[in-house]
Protein backbone atom coordinates (compact mmCIF):
# COMPACT_ATOMS: atom_id res chain seq x y z
CA UNK A 1 0.00 0.00 0.00
CA UNK A 2 1.50 3.08 -1.17
CA UNK A 3 3.07 5.56 1.45
CA UNK A 4 0.82 8.36 1.18
CA UNK A 5 -2.78 5.86 1.31
CA UNK A 6 -1.14 3.88 4.99
CA UNK A 7 -0.93 7.48 6.02
CA UNK A 8 -4.39 8.95 5.35
CA UNK A 9 -6.27 9.12 8.36
CA UNK A 10 -3.73 10.78 10.10
CA UNK A 11 -4.11 13.76 8.12
CA UNK A 12 -7.25 14.14 10.09
CA UNK A 13 -5.34 14.39 13.54
CA UNK A 14 -3.86 17.70 11.76
CA UNK A 15 -7.44 19.25 10.77
CA UNK A 16 -8.21 22.72 12.29
CA UNK A 17 -11.20 23.78 13.24
CA UNK A 18 -11.93 27.20 11.83
CA UNK A 19 -15.88 28.38 12.30
CA UNK A 20 -19.02 27.36 12.44
CA UNK A 21 -22.34 28.03 10.92
CA UNK A 22 -26.02 27.23 11.24
CA UNK A 23 -29.32 27.75 9.90
CA UNK A 24 -32.02 25.52 11.70
CA UNK A 25 -31.13 22.29 11.80
CA UNK A 26 -28.46 22.35 9.82
CA UNK A 27 -24.87 23.82 11.75
CA UNK A 28 -21.95 22.74 9.93
CA UNK A 29 -17.75 23.27 11.19
CA UNK A 30 -15.59 25.16 9.00
CA UNK A 31 -11.96 22.74 8.28
CA UNK A 32 -8.20 23.30 6.84
CA UNK A 33 -6.95 20.41 5.85
CA UNK A 34 -3.64 21.58 5.91
CA UNK A 35 -0.36 20.20 3.96
CA UNK A 36 -3.04 18.68 1.31
CA UNK A 37 -1.25 19.78 -2.53
CA UNK A 38 -3.88 18.67 -4.85
CA UNK A 39 -3.79 18.17 -8.96
CA UNK A 40 -5.16 19.63 -11.64
CA UNK A 41 -8.07 19.08 -12.71
CA UNK A 42 -12.40 20.71 -13.24
CA UNK A 43 -15.19 19.44 -11.63
CA UNK A 44 -18.21 17.62 -13.30
CA UNK A 45 -19.92 20.86 -13.54
CA UNK A 46 -17.52 22.75 -15.19
CA UNK A 47 -16.78 19.88 -18.10
CA UNK A 48 -20.51 19.83 -19.05
CA UNK A 49 -21.36 23.63 -18.89
CA UNK A 50 -17.71 24.28 -20.86
CA UNK A 51 -18.88 21.37 -22.80
CA UNK A 52 -15.44 19.05 -22.44
CA UNK A 53 -17.74 16.14 -21.64
CA UNK A 54 -20.71 14.24 -22.77
CA UNK A 55 -22.37 11.65 -20.51
CA UNK A 56 -24.83 9.46 -22.49
CA UNK A 57 -26.22 6.35 -21.84
CA UNK A 58 -23.77 3.05 -22.27
CA UNK A 59 -25.20 1.67 -25.14
CA UNK A 60 -28.34 3.33 -26.77
CA UNK A 61 -30.42 0.23 -24.65
CA UNK A 62 -29.24 1.25 -21.76
CA UNK A 63 -27.69 -0.28 -18.69
CA UNK A 64 -28.95 0.71 -15.45
CA UNK A 65 -25.91 0.42 -13.61
CA UNK A 66 -23.53 2.16 -15.99
CA UNK A 67 -23.75 5.51 -18.43
CA UNK A 68 -20.48 6.29 -20.34
CA UNK A 69 -18.61 9.76 -20.03
CA UNK A 70 -16.67 11.17 -22.81
CA UNK A 71 -14.09 13.30 -22.01
CA UNK A 72 -12.45 15.46 -25.08
CA UNK A 73 -10.92 17.70 -23.16
CA UNK A 74 -6.48 18.13 -21.57
CA UNK A 75 -8.41 18.02 -18.44
CA UNK A 76 -9.01 15.62 -15.30
CA UNK A 77 -12.56 16.07 -14.56
CA UNK A 78 -13.16 15.30 -10.74
CA UNK A 79 -16.66 13.65 -10.18
CA UNK A 80 -17.99 13.49 -6.73
CA UNK A 81 -19.42 10.80 -5.17
CA UNK A 82 -23.43 11.24 -5.31
CA UNK A 83 -23.53 14.10 -8.00
CA UNK A 84 -26.86 13.10 -9.67
CA UNK A 85 -27.15 13.23 -13.79
CA UNK A 86 -30.99 13.72 -15.38
CA UNK A 87 -32.16 12.85 -18.32
CA UNK A 88 -31.63 9.49 -20.81
CA UNK A 89 -33.32 6.95 -19.94
CA UNK A 90 -33.60 7.57 -16.09
CA UNK A 91 -31.90 10.03 -13.88
CA UNK A 92 -28.74 8.34 -11.94
CA UNK A 93 -26.02 9.44 -8.73
CA UNK A 94 -22.44 8.31 -9.40
CA UNK A 95 -21.44 5.98 -6.74
CA UNK A 96 -18.23 6.68 -5.91
CA UNK A 97 -15.68 9.28 -6.76
CA UNK A 98 -13.36 9.16 -9.74
CA UNK A 99 -11.37 11.15 -11.49
CA UNK A 100 -12.11 11.02 -15.60
CA UNK A 101 -8.44 10.66 -17.43
CA UNK A 102 -8.28 13.58 -20.33
CA UNK A 103 -8.95 12.36 -23.74
CA UNK A 104 -10.96 9.29 -22.65
CA UNK A 105 -14.49 7.56 -22.72
CA UNK A 106 -14.86 5.07 -19.84
CA UNK A 107 -17.89 3.55 -17.77
CA UNK A 108 -19.57 5.32 -14.95
CA UNK A 109 -20.57 3.20 -12.09
CA UNK A 110 -24.21 4.96 -10.79
CA UNK A 111 -27.60 3.93 -9.58
CA UNK A 112 -30.86 4.92 -10.71
CA UNK A 113 -32.88 7.41 -8.43
CA UNK A 114 -35.89 7.28 -10.53
CA UNK A 115 -37.72 3.93 -10.32
CA UNK A 116 -41.10 5.02 -12.39
CA UNK A 117 -39.01 6.00 -15.95
CA UNK A 118 -36.99 3.66 -18.45
CA UNK A 119 -37.30 5.74 -21.73
CA UNK A 120 -35.24 8.89 -23.51
CA UNK A 121 -36.66 11.98 -21.78
CA UNK A 122 -33.08 13.41 -23.81
CA UNK A 123 -29.99 12.07 -25.61
CA UNK A 124 -27.37 12.93 -23.03
CA UNK A 125 -27.61 13.82 -19.46
CA UNK A 126 -26.98 16.82 -17.42
CA UNK A 127 -25.98 18.39 -13.90
CA UNK A 128 -28.97 17.94 -11.75
CA UNK A 129 -26.89 20.93 -9.33
CA UNK A 130 -27.74 18.21 -6.85
CA UNK A 131 -26.24 15.24 -5.14
CA UNK A 132 -27.60 12.39 -2.98
CA UNK A 133 -28.93 13.62 0.95
CA UNK A 134 -26.66 12.27 3.61
CA UNK A 135 -28.69 9.79 4.27
CA UNK A 136 -28.61 8.46 0.88
CA UNK A 137 -24.74 8.90 0.12
CA UNK A 138 -23.87 7.02 3.73
CA UNK A 139 -26.10 4.34 2.40
CA UNK A 140 -23.98 4.09 -0.51
CA UNK A 141 -20.92 4.28 0.53
CA UNK A 142 -21.01 1.59 2.47
CA UNK A 143 -22.67 -0.50 -0.34
CA UNK A 144 -19.74 0.60 -2.75
CA UNK A 145 -17.18 -1.06 0.00
CA UNK A 146 -18.72 -4.22 -0.20
CA UNK A 147 -18.89 -4.15 -3.97
CA UNK A 148 -15.13 -3.14 -4.68
CA UNK A 149 -14.71 -6.20 -2.17
CA UNK A 150 -17.38 -8.76 -4.00
CA UNK A 151 -16.47 -7.62 -7.64
CA UNK A 152 -14.11 -5.10 -7.60
CA UNK A 153 -15.99 -2.02 -8.88
CA UNK A 154 -18.62 0.21 -6.38
CA UNK A 155 -21.72 -1.25 -7.44
CA UNK A 156 -24.76 0.07 -4.87
CA UNK A 157 -27.60 -2.12 -3.76
CA UNK A 158 -30.55 -0.81 -6.04
CA UNK A 159 -33.43 -2.07 -4.73
CA UNK A 160 -32.32 -0.73 -1.34
CA UNK A 161 -31.76 2.72 -2.97
CA UNK A 162 -35.01 2.71 -4.65
CA UNK A 163 -36.08 2.31 -1.55
CA UNK A 164 -34.29 5.22 0.35
CA UNK A 165 -35.77 7.47 -2.41
CA UNK A 166 -39.55 6.35 -1.40
CA UNK A 167 -38.95 6.85 1.98
CA UNK A 168 -37.47 10.05 0.97
CA UNK A 169 -40.47 11.38 -0.85
CA UNK A 170 -42.65 9.63 1.42
CA UNK A 171 -41.33 11.99 4.96
CA UNK A 172 -41.45 15.11 2.89
CA UNK A 173 -44.42 15.35 1.03
CA UNK A 174 -43.13 15.29 -2.18
CA UNK A 175 -45.43 13.98 -4.97
CA UNK A 176 -43.28 12.51 -8.52
CA UNK A 177 -44.86 10.84 -11.22
CA UNK A 178 -41.86 8.70 -12.05
CA UNK A 179 -40.71 8.52 -8.13
CA UNK A 180 -37.37 10.29 -9.15
CA UNK A 181 -35.19 11.67 -6.50
CA UNK A 182 -34.80 14.88 -8.59
CA UNK A 183 -38.68 15.98 -7.51
CA UNK A 184 -37.96 16.49 -4.38
CA UNK A 185 -34.76 18.67 -4.69
CA UNK A 186 -37.57 20.76 -7.15
CA UNK A 187 -40.11 20.77 -4.63
CA UNK A 188 -38.13 22.67 -2.27
CA UNK A 189 -35.89 24.28 -4.78
CA UNK A 190 -36.78 27.72 -2.73
CA UNK A 191 -36.34 26.30 1.10
CA UNK A 192 -33.01 24.90 -0.78
CA UNK A 193 -31.79 27.81 -2.05
CA UNK A 194 -32.38 30.08 1.10
CA UNK A 195 -30.03 27.22 2.89
CA UNK A 196 -27.23 27.70 0.23
CA UNK A 197 -27.71 32.27 0.63
CA UNK A 198 -27.71 31.78 4.67
CA UNK A 199 -24.82 29.50 4.75
CA UNK A 200 -22.14 30.70 2.45
CA UNK A 201 -18.77 28.67 1.67
CA UNK A 202 -16.50 29.41 4.75
CA UNK A 203 -13.44 31.23 2.84
CA UNK A 204 -9.83 29.94 3.18
CA UNK A 205 -11.38 26.57 3.95
CA UNK A 206 -11.28 23.00 2.14
CA UNK A 207 -13.76 20.95 4.75
CA UNK A 208 -17.04 20.82 6.80
CA UNK A 209 -18.46 18.93 9.11
CA UNK A 210 -21.95 18.52 8.90
CA UNK A 211 -24.16 18.44 11.74
CA UNK A 212 -28.48 17.63 11.31
CA UNK A 213 -30.45 17.36 14.11
CA UNK A 214 -27.67 17.84 16.79
CA UNK A 215 -25.62 14.63 15.39
CA UNK A 216 -23.26 14.83 13.60
CA UNK A 217 -24.11 13.38 10.03
CA UNK A 218 -20.26 13.12 7.93
CA UNK A 219 -17.85 15.80 6.80
CA UNK A 220 -16.22 16.03 3.01
CA UNK A 221 -12.53 17.02 2.56
CA UNK A 222 -11.00 18.76 -0.56
CA UNK A 223 -7.59 19.17 -1.41
CA UNK A 224 -7.88 22.82 -2.20
CA UNK A 225 -10.63 25.37 -0.93
CA UNK A 226 -11.79 26.07 -4.95
CA UNK A 227 -13.15 22.26 -4.95
CA UNK A 228 -15.35 23.03 -1.62
CA UNK A 229 -16.50 26.82 -3.19
CA UNK A 230 -17.66 24.81 -6.09
CA UNK A 231 -19.35 22.08 -4.61
CA UNK A 232 -20.73 23.72 -1.93
CA UNK A 233 -24.05 24.58 -2.90
CA UNK A 234 -24.36 20.39 -3.49
CA UNK A 235 -23.34 19.72 -0.27
CA UNK A 236 -25.78 22.34 1.69
CA UNK A 237 -28.33 21.20 -0.55
CA UNK A 238 -27.99 17.52 0.69
CA UNK A 239 -28.01 17.82 4.07
CA UNK A 240 -30.83 20.75 3.93
CA UNK A 241 -33.02 17.96 2.27
CA UNK A 242 -32.16 15.64 5.71
CA UNK A 243 -33.16 18.49 7.99
CA UNK A 244 -36.21 18.99 6.49
CA UNK A 245 -37.64 15.82 7.71
CA UNK A 246 -40.66 16.10 10.45
CA UNK A 247 -38.60 14.34 12.93
CA UNK A 248 -35.28 16.74 12.89
CA UNK A 249 -35.08 18.86 15.64
CA UNK A 250 -33.49 22.48 15.70
CA UNK A 251 -30.79 22.12 18.73
CA UNK A 252 -28.47 24.20 20.12
CA UNK A 253 -24.94 24.39 19.12
CA UNK A 254 -22.44 21.11 18.81
CA UNK A 255 -19.35 21.48 21.41
CA UNK A 256 -16.64 21.58 19.36
CA UNK A 257 -14.70 19.37 21.57
CA UNK A 258 -17.56 16.63 20.27
CA UNK A 259 -16.44 17.20 16.65
CA UNK A 260 -12.71 17.25 17.41
CA UNK A 261 -13.76 13.73 19.52
CA UNK A 262 -15.22 12.44 16.40
CA UNK A 263 -12.54 13.25 14.06
CA UNK A 264 -9.93 11.96 16.62
CA UNK A 265 -11.59 8.28 16.39
CA UNK A 266 -12.08 8.29 12.47
CA UNK A 267 -8.37 8.37 12.53
CA UNK A 268 -8.49 4.89 14.13
CA UNK A 269 -10.56 3.58 10.92
CA UNK A 270 -9.18 0.59 8.67
CA UNK A 271 -8.50 1.67 4.97
CA UNK A 272 -8.18 -0.34 2.14
CA UNK A 273 -7.39 0.30 -0.98
CA UNK A 274 -8.72 -0.27 -4.36
CA UNK A 275 -7.51 0.31 -7.78
CA UNK A 276 -10.42 3.23 -9.06
CA UNK A 277 -12.47 2.81 -12.16
CA UNK A 278 -10.67 6.56 -13.43
CA UNK A 279 -7.20 7.83 -12.28
CA UNK A 280 -5.59 6.87 -8.80
CA UNK A 281 -7.02 4.69 -5.81
CA UNK A 282 -10.61 4.29 -4.02
CA UNK A 283 -9.44 4.33 -0.46
CA UNK A 284 -12.10 2.56 1.51
CA UNK A 285 -12.63 3.75 5.62
CA UNK A 286 -14.25 1.68 8.27
CA UNK A 287 -14.74 2.15 11.99
CA UNK A 288 -17.03 1.12 14.61
CA UNK A 289 -18.77 4.77 14.04
CA UNK A 290 -17.75 5.80 10.89
CA UNK A 291 -17.37 4.65 7.22
CA UNK A 292 -16.22 6.44 4.15
CA UNK A 293 -14.03 6.76 1.48
CA UNK A 294 -10.86 8.98 -0.56
CA UNK A 295 -9.88 9.29 -3.84
CA UNK A 296 -6.24 9.37 -3.63
CA UNK A 297 -4.46 10.80 -6.75
CA UNK A 298 -0.73 10.69 -7.63
CA UNK A 299 -0.30 10.02 -4.13
CA UNK A 300 -2.60 12.91 -3.03
CA UNK A 301 -5.83 12.81 -1.54
CA UNK A 302 -8.00 14.61 -3.42
CA UNK A 303 -11.40 14.09 -1.81
CA UNK A 304 -12.27 12.20 1.59
CA UNK A 305 -16.53 11.62 2.70
CA UNK A 306 -16.44 10.11 6.59
CA UNK A 307 -19.87 9.36 7.92
CA UNK A 308 -21.87 8.62 11.21
CA UNK A 309 -22.64 5.03 10.58
CA UNK A 310 -26.62 4.75 11.27
CA UNK A 311 -26.25 1.11 11.26
CA UNK A 312 -23.91 -1.14 13.47
CA UNK A 313 -21.09 -3.11 11.43
CA UNK A 314 -21.87 -6.22 9.76
CA UNK A 315 -20.05 -9.34 8.16
CA UNK A 316 -19.61 -9.32 4.15
CA UNK A 317 -22.55 -10.40 2.64
CA UNK A 318 -21.94 -13.42 0.41
CA UNK A 319 -24.42 -12.41 -2.73
CA UNK A 320 -22.56 -9.60 -5.12
CA UNK A 321 -24.12 -5.77 -4.76
CA UNK A 322 -25.90 -5.10 -7.45
CA UNK A 323 -27.10 -8.25 -8.13
CA UNK A 324 -30.61 -7.16 -7.40
CA UNK A 325 -33.64 -8.96 -8.45
CA UNK A 326 -36.37 -6.22 -8.63
CA UNK A 327 -37.02 -5.44 -12.28
CA UNK A 328 -38.23 -2.77 -14.93
CA UNK A 329 -41.90 -2.33 -14.30
CA UNK A 330 -44.24 -1.34 -17.28
CA UNK A 331 -43.41 2.24 -16.37
CA UNK A 332 -40.06 1.77 -16.33
CA UNK A 333 -39.37 0.86 -12.94
CA UNK A 334 -38.90 -2.22 -10.99
CA UNK A 335 -41.36 -5.19 -11.66
CA UNK A 336 -41.89 -8.72 -11.70
CA UNK A 337 -39.40 -11.14 -13.96
CA UNK A 338 -42.21 -13.00 -16.50
CA UNK A 339 -39.29 -15.12 -17.54
CA UNK A 340 -37.59 -16.24 -20.71
CA UNK A 341 -36.57 -13.42 -22.96
CA UNK A 342 -37.64 -10.91 -20.62
CA UNK A 343 -34.60 -12.40 -18.25
CA UNK A 344 -32.56 -12.00 -20.50
CA UNK A 345 -33.43 -8.41 -21.57
CA UNK A 346 -33.39 -7.43 -17.75
CA UNK A 347 -30.01 -9.11 -17.38
CA UNK A 348 -28.80 -6.60 -20.34
CA UNK A 349 -29.79 -3.29 -18.44
CA UNK A 350 -28.82 -4.36 -15.17
CA UNK A 351 -25.18 -6.15 -15.77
Amino acid sequence: MPTQVSGLLDTLKRVQLTGRQQDGAVEIFHLRWPGINGVDYITLDEALEAQHIEVTEFTETGQVPRIKIINRSGHMVFVMAGEQLVGCKQNRVVNASIMVPPHSEMPLRVTCVERGRWGYSSPVFSSAHSSSHHRLRAMMAGQATKSYRQVGVPNAEQTAVWREVSRKLRTTGSSSPSDALHDVFRNYERKLEESVENLPAPAECNGAVFVIGGRIAGVDLFDKPDTLRKLWPKLIKSCTLDALEPSTESPGSMAQEQISSWLDAAASATVESFASPGVGQDVRIEGEDVIGASLVVEDHPVHMELFRRTEPRRAQASEPVGSERQRPSSTGGPGPDTGGRRQSWLRRIFS
